[in-house]
């Protein structure tokens, strides 16, 4: 990054132009123009993907071809980000290997300071002659409750239970007719090209989810419109984002990604097939989703 501001303000130099001279060309605050000069990439943590934009104003306002130093500068963006991801593993496991230390340290003081005694516990004698005593005293009475019903029976044979008479089947009441259910038809997703998707059978509102597996950041554009949920901005390692769509009301989505490789989605609780090509791509990747679609009108 910084051979690619000293290239730009060299040549802003010999054009004869000021800083504020190229900020009004360009639109850009001087902060930036001045940040760019410098190489100072952080300055654009924020607004990492629009960094080839500014640059690109900036080529143009001094009459240098930006397909030059693209390749430097995604280079550039690449390495930050990559940076930025190992500063923040290493701070998680410098955070860990603190609270591993701090825990066992409290273990060994709480075990030098308590010792642990064993509790006898005495066998409770009366209570289990109580029961044994219940227990025989309900044996007595079932032997002996026994013993006058077997003689009650014997000297009054007559009192027997009367036949079981069974009753004569009874004709199954038609049945009212079931209604079917109704065919739910299945949200299928149809990949026309690497970042391009399209959700057919979309008749109600369903959810797409994103889940990161490295800092990117991510920007969501619904018909046109840059959406406010999820906001633009740098996403953390592990963080998931659920958005709900309506294909009623709305027809594309556009997700423009910073630092791709490994994100994973979803539509409701269908996995999107990720191209290969993109799968791993540490740089700006930019997808696409079209939905509303149906099956039986795409194939005739």
């Amino acid at each position: 990054m910084k051979e690619i501001g000293e290239l730009l303000k060299q040549k802003r130099l010999e054009k004869g132009f000021t800083i504020d001279q190229i900020a009004e060309k360009t639109k850009m605050p001087t902060v930036r123009i001045k940040a760019i000069e410098e190489g100072d990439i952080t300055v654009f943590k924020d607004d990492i993907t629009y960094l080839q934009f500014f640059l690109q104003a900036y080529c143009n306002a001094v009459g240098i071809n930006y397909q030059e130093i693209k390749e430097k500068l995604h280079e550039s963006i690449d390495n930050y980000t990559m940076s930025f991801e190992k500063e923040k593993v290493r701070a998680i496991a410098e955070s860990e290997k603190n609270i591993r230390e701090n825990s066992k340290k409290k273990v060994h003081e709480y075990n030098k300071k308590y010792k642990k005694t064993k509790v006898k516990r005495e066998v409770d004698f009366s209570l289990i002659t109580f029961i044994a005593v219940i227990a025989l005293v309900v044996l007595c009475c079932l032997t002996v409750g026994g013993y006058y019903l077997a003689q009650h029976f014997e000297n009054n044979p007559s009192e027997v239970l009367p036949p079981v008479v069974n009753e004569p089947d009874k004709p199954d009441k038609p049945q009212d007719d079931i209604p079917e259910p109704p065919v739910v038809k299945e949200i299928n997703i149809v990949k026309t090209d690497a970042t391009h998707y399209v959700i057919e059978n979309a008749e109600e509102k369903f959810t797409l989810t994103i889940e990161f597996h490295a800092n990117s950041w991510l920007k969501a554009t619904l018909d046109g419109t840059v959406m406010k949920d999820p906001v633009g901005k740098v996403y953390d390692t592990g963080t998931k984002l659920e958005i709900e769509l309506d294909p009623t009301k709305n027809q594309e989505i556009l997700l423009n990604f910073g630092y791709f490789a490994k994100t994973k989605m979803w539509i409701n609780d269908k996995e999107v097939e990720i191209d290969d090509s993109i799968a791993n791509k540490t740089g700006v990747v930019n997808i696409t989703y079209t939905f509303g679609g149906n099956e039986n009108e795409s194939t005739e």
